[in-house]
């Protein structure tokens, strides 16, 4: 159910085309001139906490965003806008003005993702004002919330990288965003009353999720694409299937929270970033999806206990970066499948509806090789066994846990021909006996600098390769058959 509004110029600007635009863009650089001048008076005169100052300039620029899909009808425009914006806030860092928005102590690129979000919002949105103006509120009113509440009343805290955050906040940002969502879609949409509920809760649960694992400001670029996305999706949807999707991501995020205080594997901020891949999963796949990377993770669960006995090292508490590094080429391929299904269903270029299942699921078995190798490697101390031989017994430990249940169980009972098994399995097996070989050759040729990070980039980036050799192959004989 869409909102059925469209965006039309201002009436009271005068001129039209490029003239038009250009007083749009001149009222509206002056509207931020103002919001900056008094953010700065109001620091210079009474001192406010800068996280304040930073607010205040945060929600008045949101409210001026607010006007961009009836004041202006291109987008080169915004962006325009955008880049002057970023440009001249570098420039006042760099000589030290403007301390009502950069005087804060955090890292944070927050001015620069806060103009890239909404030039992006305005690009996909500015046919629906309505959602635009959701997604936007979620970022203006949600985020601004729940950084001041949580900072003066945040006692349960938790991690998210090096930025330190708080459940209460987190729960203030859940509250302010489902009623952000509610409302407007149950006061101007005809959408009934328990999907309205039911959306309000599932799009907020799952923007708090993005922002409690943000970092660096980079919510302010993920909660309005995620909202405005999730809107999209989820009012088309019957009451019945949003109520089950919400029931499968609140069992989810319990799991994850559960494996998480249970083994100390993951950090809570890391369990609910696995909660949204699993998820994720489940969305765009559907239930069967999701059985590789919960293999998976018991797998790096117990190659991480294993190390952890041998070395003597603590080990565990894996955090957000940790997540996104071991999954993000299945996300990738997660998501090429879900487009591709939804673009070119069991079309004649390859006729089964999953064609990317295979690799989703070998990319994960190909993670869980390489940290398989790397214990391996570590308890071996480099000296009796080839790297070779090595690499052979982690490829077949991580394709044996991984890829046959996976295949097996496969995408799930859909309608359509599902993908072949017997290339399934040759595909997985291949991914996983290349991924070790690849990662060894990567680290020689990239030499990086000592540190777990760089490790986990260069594993992400040996998987992606392998991938790249394998896909290929993979979907030709696919489409042969």
């Amino acid at each position: 159910m869409r909102s059925g509004m469209r965006p039309v110029t201002m009436p009271f600007l005068p001129g039209e085309g490029v003239a038009r635009e250009l007083l749009g863009a001149t009222l509206v650089a002056a509207a931020f001139l103002l919001v900056f001048a008094v953010a700065e008076g109001w620091r210079r005169r009474a001192g406010p906490p800068v996280e304040w100052s930073r607010k205040l300039i945060h929600i008045c620029g949101g409210v001026v965003a607010g006007l961009f899909p009836w004041l202006f009808a291109t987008h080169w425009t915004v962006f325009a806008l955008g880049l002057g914006l970023v440009l001249a806030l570098r420039a006042t860092r760099a000589r030290g003005w403007l301390n009502a928005l950069h005087a804060v102590e955090r890292d944070t690129k927050g001015e620069f993702y806060y103009p890239l979000g909404v030039y992006l919002l305005f690009v996909v949105a500015r046919q629906e004002p309505l959602f635009y103006l959701i997604a936007l509120g979620a970022l203006v009113l949600a985020d601004s919330a729940a950084a001041l509440l949580g900072q003066r009343y945040g006692r349960v805290v938790f991690t998210a990288g090096n930025e330190v955050k708080s459940l209460e906040g987190s729960v203030v940002f859940f509250f302010v965003a489902f009623l952000g969502v509610h409302l407007p879609l149950s006061l101007l949409t005809d959408l009934p009353p328990a999907a309205t509920v039911l959306v309000g809760v599932q799009v907020a649960l799952l923007v708090t999720s993005f922002e409690a694992i943000s970092q660096q400001g980079n919510d302010n670029l993920v909660v309005p694409l995620g909202t405005y996305y999730l809107l999209l999706k989820l009012t088309s949807q019957p009451v019945a299937d949003i109520a089950y999707q919400l029931a499968v991501q609140v069992a989810i995020l319990i799991l994850t929270v559960l494996v998480a205080r249970g083994t100390r594997f993951l950090t809570l901020a890391g369990a609910i970033a696995l909660h949204l891949v699993l998820y994720a999963a489940f969305s765009l796949g559907n239930p069967g999806w999701i059985v590789a990377p919960l293999l998976a993770l018991a797998g790096c669960i117990a190659l991480d206990a294993w190390f952890g006995r041998a070395s003597g090292r603590p080990t565990g508490g894996q955090q957000v970066r940790s997540v996104f590094y071991l999954s993000i080429v299945s996300v990738l391929l997660l998501f090429a499948d879900n487009t591709f299904a939804t673009l070119l269903p069991a079309s004649s270029l390859l006729p089964c509806e999953h064609p990317f299942f295979a690799p989703f699921a070998g990319a994960l078995g190909a993670q869980v090789a390489i940290m398989g190798f790397q214990v391996l490697r570590h308890r071996d101390g480099g000296t009796r066994r080839a790297p070779m031989e090595l690499g052979l017994v982690a490829s077949a430990g991580a394709f044996a846990l991984v890829v046959p249940l996976s295949v097996l169980i496969g995408p799930g009972p859909e309608p359509g021909p599902g993908p072949p098994a017997l290339p399934s399995l040759l595909t997985g097996g291949a991914l996983c006996l290349l991924a070790p070989p690849v990662y060894l050759a990567v680290r020689r040729l990239v030499r990086p600098p000592p540190g777990a990070h760089w490790d986990l980039r260069i594993q992400a980036l040996a998987v992606f390769l392998t991938v790249a050799l394998v896909v290929p192959i993979h979907l030709a004989w696919v489409a042969s058959r």
